[in-house]
């Protein structure tokens, strides 16, 4: 593989051992990439790239060094020309009653390390003349706020600042950067967020409830919005988030208060 163009084009995918992650492996290696997977769930991901052309980088995304280190092993296997920030996690709890620790670990995964993996992304483009591109898993969760979520949702939100940033200072090199807003997707992820409040019942019973098409998505419906961005869409499209959320973004929605958010001295 002399010929740079006809090069195997390589992609990195974050939190590639299950879900959406998982999904968007399988796309892409269908359609003739070389896929670097990245999750910290060893034999989760070595069972999501068994039997498509891709490696496994197993580690946490909050550690910088393994995200580079996905970046080299992408750039050894071809010429890198796209990144999917995907990795996330979620507790729930009112804020103000919400452990530090967890509050920094939703926010080094869910932003800081997306942050990180768009740095490396970057660093291997220009490094290498590649107008490549940059998608980003974002949610309903940036355009609107959800009981028990605050960490999550702020991260969400600086997904979609950080996406129209990039297009901004990047755009010129014809580097593309856009998000994904899923709604409700029928994910080991979305089944432990709705689960992890003991003794409190999620504020909504049924996920699909909360959109007008009364259905939840499945993992390769984002992986399919994932792939059209970074292999389908026109060039012009950049610093854009997709929607891929059943309609969900499309209404408001009723949340019954949380008894847990109260005033501990009596009504004002």
């Amino acid at each position: 593989m002399t010929d740079d163009n006809q090069q195997q084009p390589v992609l990195v995918v974050t939190g590639a051992a299950n879900g959406i992650g998982k999904a968007t492996v399988a796309r892409m290696a269908g359609a003739g990439w070389f896929v670097v997977g990245v999750d910290r769930d060893r034999a989760a991901l070595e069972g999501a790239l068994g039997g498509v052309d891709g490696t496994a980088v197993a580690g946490d995304v909050r550690d910088i060094e393994v995200l580079h280190e996905a970046r080299l092993v992408a750039e050894r296997n071809g010429r890198l020309r796209a990144w999917v920030n995907n990795a996330a996690m979620v507790r729930l709890a009112p804020l103000h009653v919400m452990e530090p620790a967890v509050i920094d670990e939703m926010l080094d995964i869910d932003l800081r390390a997306v942050v990180f993996g768009v740095r490396e992304a970057l660093g291997s483009f220009l490094g290498h003349g590649v107008p490549g591109a940059i998608v980003n898993v974002s949610s309903v969760h940036a355009r609107g706020g959800f009981p028990g979520y605050g960490p999550y949702d702020t991260a969400k939100g600086g997904i979609e600042a950080l996406t129209r940033y990039v297009c901004v200072e990047y755009g010129h090199l014809g580097v593309r950067c856009n998000a994904v807003a899923p709604g409700a997707v029928s994910t080991q992820f979305d089944a432990r967020a709705r689960l992890e409040v003991p003794g409190r019942p999620t504020f909504v019973s049924n996920a699909a409830l909360l959109g007008p098409m009364l259905r939840t998505s499945q993992p390769p419906e984002i992986a399919e919005a994932i792939a059209f961005l970074i292999e389908g869409a026109p060039v012009s499209v950049n610093g854009h988030t997709l929607a891929v959320d059943n309609g969900m973004s499309a209404r408001n929605y009723a949340f019954p208060p949380d008894d847990a958010v109260a005033f501990t001295t009596g009504a004002w």
